[in-house]
């Protein structure tokens, strides 16, 4: 890890072309900076920078290494940014078991508007009319009607429906 820092802290030295700029763009210290710059250069064994007290220049070795660590550094920023995207902005398969008629009447006009909110969310919904093993199958919700039936799972009543009987509504959240 100490490598590709260093590698980062040298791509930095050559954006600005200069130690003094790069120490004050990323907050560090100027001897610090050139210090780490020397140790990588002791590291690969080759000279990557000739410096001078009016300038800054890259030695063939230099050019060649800078290339490759760029691409390196940028390649790692991206992959940083990308997770960090992925925290901001829910994504994957939302898999439940549902009651065919709570699905089609009061969940599926809700589908669409949660769809275009989070865009990055797929749905596998059990549609069937018999209850799945919320257990032995890998279901990351369960909505289930009427009255739970006495078992391990955590179940918390969303609502009560309005139908010819009074029936609760319950949500069960499933390890899958």
């Amino acid at each position: 890890m100490a490598l590709l820092n260093d590698m980062a802290l040298f791509v930095e030295v050559v954006r600005a072309m200069s130690f003094r700029r790069a120490a004050d763009a990323i907050g560090v210290s100027n001897s610090t900076l050139s210090r780490r710059v020397s140790t990588l250069e002791k590291s690969i064994g080759l000279r990557l920078l000739r410096r001078t007290t009016r300038k800054l220049e890259l030695t063939e070795a230099g050019q060649i290494y800078y290339e490759h660590c760029k691409r390196i550094v940028d390649e790692a920023k991206l992959a940083h940014e990308q997770l960090g995207d992925l925290l901001a902005q829910p994504s994957g398969v939302l898999r439940a078991s549902l009651p065919v008629d709570f699905a089609a009447t009061y969940l599926a006009p809700l589908i669409a508007e949660f769809a275009r909110s989070y865009p990055g969310i797929l749905f596998d919904f059990d549609l069937t009319p018999q209850r799945a093993d919320l257990v032995a199958e890998p279901f990351d919700v369960a909505i289930r009607m009427g009255e739970p039936q006495d078992s391990g799972l955590i179940a918390r009543k969303l609502a009560s429906l309005p139908t010819l009987y009074l029936v609760p509504l319950y949500l069960v959240p499933c390890g899958g």
